[in-house]
């Protein structure tokens, strides 16, 4: 009997092992660079705006309008139109690259509206567009500094 039981708790332990091992989950792999663009050619993929600041206008809204893409995904408006105040609220942010990007801009007009645009910011040069929660449709337009 004593036999039987050394063997069993080696056994049992190797048993518990096995079956916690299933329940480990491996970390995610590294995404990888996608540098394939869909036209053929080869070139590299998108660029990061990850800490770049821009100098711009919401038309019908503010100008000049500054800020920056901060690399947690939140944006900073250092320049509203002729005023020298700063704004910086958590609920303002953006997503994606220079080719795909969105960014939402939070309580404009007094707090009258939130606007979210989309299109593209290559090669210094910004132009995104988009409707407000007002129903209006605006551009936002700026160069990177």
């Amino acid at each position: 009997m004593k036999t039987t039981k050394l063997i069993a708790v080696p056994a049992l332990a190797a048993a518990s092992l096995l079956a916690l091992t299933g329940c480990i989950q491996m970390p995610p792999a590294a995404p990888g660079t996608d540098t394939d663009t869909g036209n053929g050619s080869g070139s590299s993929a998108a660029e990061s705006l990850d800490d770049t600041s821009w100098t711009g206008a919401i038309d019908g809204v503010v100008a000049p309008f500054g800020f920056t893409l901060n690399a947690d995904g939140t944006v900073d408006i250092t320049t509203w139109g002729d005023s020298d105040e700063t704004y910086d609220f958590p609920q303002d942010v953006w997503e994606g690259d220079s080719s795909d990007l969105t960014v939402t801009i939070t309580g404009l007009e007094e707090g009258e509206f939130d606007l979210t645009v989309t299109g593209t910011a290559e090669n210094g040069e910004m132009d995104l567009s988009g409707e407000g929660t007002n129903g209006s449709s605006y551009t936002l337009t700026a160069t990177q500094d």
